[in-house]
């Protein structure tokens, strides 16, 4: 089976695909000089410019090809993982860059690529001569940085989708109708004949938005941008200068040496003047999200001791109006709404006050000694008083005299 018949076959069968434009893509591969190719597997895939191999990666990226049909818009990901280990053989490269014009392509076959890229002894930096859409860039965001020509170039379309075809209007309108008769209801699922149900297209959706999160965690991690605002952007590109801005990318320069940094050379007074231009504005933008992430984190922080503070209020007025509750009971009392709003804006020890008296004073007589009762009590204490009266009548009586 030739390139195109395996392309349409994958399409058919709903592959996943992360891609810019796959119609524009297919449309620019010249299949009928593929078929007359006969490629030379002894020739070196890459160019050597001061010790920089740089490899070509064109058009519609697919698992692996026959050749090397980069020059008629296909690039294969195990044909780029062979580039890639024969720059780390060659002994005159010290370094490889990645020239990257592609809108994407299949999601299958792509670890192959990206990890000969991790296992690579020799750097591997990107340069974008084009554009870098979806499966191109995904392939750019695991190399040691990424440069873009120009501010104009296209980067992003971070997503992945499939294509489903279907022909039951066509072929109602020849006159045909085509009827399924399944034994289960996955046996010919997603056929072209009869609309998909929508069983199938949830399970279509499953499965592009695992492919996708693989995706997107993978651009999250090797460009230190959180997830969730890949997955806002919503597979939208970007001009190389917004890109920039956005984290996607590390440098816009003027020509694919500049973009690795094992060329650059301190005896070039001009290399070495943008080399201390691009350290200093990596240091601004460094500060600028240090400080952007302190004012995230103070935010954060005062939004933290709010909710703590609020968490505190409710239980402190869920305890009060609890103590409030007992008081009404241990008194027999009725508060009016004024008096319980008062007790709610006291603090404890104002409260602890009003608590105190609002309680009755319970009167607490001395107990009798054990064997004697109140009267005579009372008459040991009224003849008592008698006879003292008696001794001071006496007494005055005495005196007179």
């Amino acid at each position: 089976m030739n390139l195109q018949a395996k392309i349409k076959r994958d399409i058919r069968n709903h592959t996943a695909m992360a891609c810019y434009d796959l119609d524009e893509q297919l449309a620019a591969i010249d299949f009928k000089a593929l078929s007359r190719y006969e490629g030379d597997d002894s020739e070196a895939y890459y160019t050597v410019e001061n010790g920089v191999a740089a490899i070509d990666v064109r058009g519609l990226l697919v698992p692996e090809t026959s050749g090397d049909y980069r020059s008629w818009g296909v690039t294969g990901y195990a044909n780029l993982a062979d580039y890639i280990q024969q720059a780390n053989d060659d002994p005159t490269v010290t370094s490889i860059v990645l020239d990257v014009d592609s809108g994407g392509g299949y999601i299958k076959g792509i670890d192959i690529a990206t990890e000969a890229i991790y296992q690579s002894s020799k750097t591997v930096e990107t340069f974008i001569s084009g554009d870098m859409y979806s499966a191109a860039y995904w392939l750019g965001a695991s190399t040691n940085k990424i440069t873009a020509e120009s501010k104009l170039n296209g980067v992003g379309s971070i997503g992945v989708f499939v294509v489903h075809s279907e022909e039951s209007k066509w072929l109602e309108r020849m006159g045909e109708k085509i009827t399924m008769i399944r034994s289960g209801r996955w046996k010919g699922a997603y056929n072209s004949f009869t609309p998909l149900s929508e069983e199938e297209i949830e399970r279509l959706q499953q499965g592009i938005d695992e492919s996708a999160s693989v995706f997107f965690n993978h651009v999250a991690a090797q460009r230190n941008i959180d997830v969730k605002t890949i997955q806002s952007w919503e597979g939208d590109d970007f001009t190389s200068a917004k890109a920039k801005e956005l984290g996607l990318i590390d440098v816009i320069a003027d020509s694919i040496a500049a973009s690795s940094s094992t060329a650059q050379s301190n005896n070039n007074p001009e290399e070495y003047d943008l080399n201390e231009l691009e350290k200093a504005q990596a240091k601004i933008a460094e500060l600028e999200k240090s400080e952007a992430q302190a004012k995230q984190e103070a935010v954060d922080a005062k939004a933290a001791a709010l909710a703590a503070q609020n968490k505190l209020a409710e239980s402190q007025a869920s305890t009060r109006q609890a103590a409030i509750d007992k008081l009404a009971a241990d008194t027999g009392r009725t508060f009016t709404e004024d008096q319980v709003t008062a007790f709610k804006a006291m603090d404890e020890a104002q409260f602890a006050v009003a608590e105190f008296m609002a309680k009755p004073v319970e009167s607490k007589v001395s107990p009798l000694p054990e064997g004697l009762d109140k009267a005579q009590a009372t008459n040991g204490r009224e003849s008592g008083e008698s006879q003292i009266m008696a001794a001071v009548a006496a007494a005055k009586a005495q005196g007179a005299k």
